[in-house]
């Protein structure tokens, strides 16, 4: 189910949807952010966990799309992990963190990075996902996607 899609023109889809796991605080605080950040429309949001989510990402299991975030163009382009990030910061206005992104001699670190968060994602949120929902409300005042 797309949630919170503030798209400037119905008829337009979004240059960019983020498939997220929507049981994750961190998850979710990054997707509110991004979201409050969106002033354009330019982005949609799945949680993969809603059923009929994962019917517009083609070839994507569950299982995947809950062990890394995923992210379509409306070409198809399926984007996972960090190039999903790169992307959205990007659309969003967060040149400087996009370009760092994307910096290929650092690609290795950043997926390393990536997948140990992914996989401890739910420890991490135990301890900081209560602040983190916290401070994206306080700077978002956004308390939802």
């Amino acid at each position: 189910m797309a949630i919170d899609q503030n798209y400037t023109t119905a008829s337009l889809p979004p240059a960019l949807t983020l498939y997220y796991d929507g049981n994750c605080p961190l998850c979710k605080a990054e997707m509110i952010y991004l979201s409050a950040r969106d002033t354009e429309g330019r982005l949609g949001f799945m949680d993969v966990r809603q059923t009929e989510a994962l019917d517009t990402l083609s070839g994507v299991t569950c299982q995947s799309a809950l062990a890394n975030i995923h992210a379509v163009t409306p070409g198809g382009q399926i984007l996972i992990g960090v190039q999903a990030f790169q992307l959205a910061y990007g659309l969003v206005g967060l040149k400087r963190l996009s370009w760092f992104l994307g910096i290929r001699a650092l690609q290795p670190a950043f997926g390393l990075c990536y997948r140990l968060f992914a996989t401890h994602r739910y420890t991490l949120s135990k301890v900081f996902g209560g602040l983190a929902m916290r401070l994206v409300k306080i700077i978002t005042k956004r308390d939802r996607l």
